[in-house]
């Protein structure tokens, strides 16, 4: 079998001599996007699952809520709105009991010309537009107690508002699986301690890319469920943040359905069982500046055994050697400039991250206190994925098919199992996809 694969401008042949049956060839289809994000969203609002249509709703005199993402997804909200506004007006409800809120999280709370920027000069003009801010406790309101003990505090608008609606995106995520669903709630207007206390769920092993059923993701769902949201619109992405479908109205369906179509259309392959050999390549465009990409190493662990082997096309041949930290952190720079405590992080010890991660001490604004925590996260995520991929044996190399050929030479094996990943930073291997029910 003679497989191709792209790097970069070049293209790698892979000879395979093997069963047909034991190589696996697997890319997602990341198709473009079929239409504007007005296009795509529009061809969803009259067909909502398990919920009415906005403009079929009753919404005289009530107080209506719409949180979009912020400035930290590049989702073009201002494309959707005036949709949305025209529902909302069909069902009766009056701009002055409008508020848009964008759902910051940890975020930095946006300026009004970012505020038009994202929403658009229409919905800010004609309605009450604010930036969550997690750490403004009089614009929070406390709704009660998860039942894994999270205090949950959201924005008062959110909390008091008769009716919700929320626009995001979906698309894999580091910590809840995929983005969408009730992270509009938690940590999106959700309060600083809320999130912090919800961000612990985070260092679970399976609270990882493309795993739905994780600790973050349910305890999401369940504070989100006691927040609510009545109407949720939801876009599937593909890797280049083009919109693909939409889906809208109860949010766990909504989610759900978002889901089962982008691991079945967009970002995931389905694989057999666990690999011998993976061999992968980040695929064409543009190659990270170093020799490898952590992506493109952590889907092809995700793909092979633990003692298996993945060989990753590189621009070199280098032994694949990630440094640990293994320091305690210097106490001068916990509460001094922000640039010189991220540049410590990575020298750090995974047990003095951690510890970082529950300290209360800090001689620090609310609000920086949260860059620095969402910093050590940041590094720690990066350390777990680099820890999966160091339980196999890594070959980066600008020649892959002799790479493969010593290797199976070594195995020789007739049931040796292959898989090839020629798109592997776009691509989501499962060995099982999302499916409803």
């Amino acid at each position: 079998m003679l497989i191709e694969i792209p790097f970069g401008s070049e293209t790698k042949t892979l000879h395979v001599d093997l069963p047909d049956e034991n190589v696996t060839v697997a890319r997602s289809k990341n198709p473009p996007g079929s239409g504007t994000w007005a296009e795509v969203v529009g061809r969803a609002l009259p067909q909502p699952i398990g919920a009415k249509p906005i403009r079929d709703e009753d919404l005289r005199g009530k107080r209506v809520v719409v949180i979009t993402d912020d400035w930290g997804r590049p989702t073009p909200a201002s494309e959707v709105v005036p949709l949305i506004l025209q529902e909302l007006a069909a069902a009766g409800a009056e701009d002055d009991n409008i508020t848009f809120v964008t759902a910051s999280g940890m975020h930095d709370t946006m300026s009004e010309e970012e505020l038009v920027r994202k929403l658009g000069r229409q919905a800010v003009d004609r309605c009450r537009c604010i930036s969550h801010d997690a750490g403004d406790h009089e614009g929070l309101a406390f709704v009660g107690i998860s039942a894994q003990g999270t205090p949950i505090w959201v924005n008062r608008s959110v909390a008091e508002a008769q009716y919700k609606v929320a626009l995001g995106r979906i698309y894999p995520h580091c910590t809840h699986g995929y983005e969408g669903g009730h992270k509009m709630i938690l940590p999106g207007v959700s309060s600083f301690e809320t999130i912090v206390r919800d961000h612990s769920f985070n260092f679970a092993a399976t609270s990882i890319y493309g795993v739905h059923e994780n600790p973050s993701r349910a305890e999401t769902d369940a504070v989100g469920e006691i927040v609510g949201i009545d109407f949720l619109i939801n876009v599937v992405i593909n890797a280049g943040s083009e919109p693909v479908e939409a889906f809208c109205g109860e949010p766990m369906a909504v989610h759900g359905r978002g889901i089962e179509f982008g691991d079945r259309e967009v970002w995931a392959a389905e694989v057999p069982a666990k690999a011998d050999v993976v061999v992968a390549s980040p695929g064409g465009g543009n190659l990270p500046a170093r020799g490898y990409d952590v992506a493109t190493l952590d889907h092809a662990a995700r793909a092979a055994k633990e003692s298996g082997t993945v060989i990753c096309v590189s621009s070199d041949s280098k032994p694949f050697e990630p440094e640990f930290g293994r320091s305690k952190a210097d106490e001068t720079l916990l509460n001094g400039a922000r640039d010189r405590f991220n540049a410590m992080l990575p020298s750090l010890s995974l047990s003095e991250l951690l510890r970082l991660h529950e300290k209360r001490d800090w001689n620090l604004s609310e609000r920086e206190i949260q860059w620095r925590i969402k910093s050590v996260r940041g590094d720690y995520y990066r350390r777990r994925a680099l820890h999966e991929i160091c339980k196999r044996q890594v070959i980066l190399t600008p020649d892959p098919d002799t790479a493969l050929q010593e290797v199976l030479s070594q195995l020789n094996s007739p049931d040796t199992l292959v898989v090839v990943l020629p798109e592997a930073r776009t691509t989501l291997p499962k060995e099982q996809l999302h499916r409803l029910g």
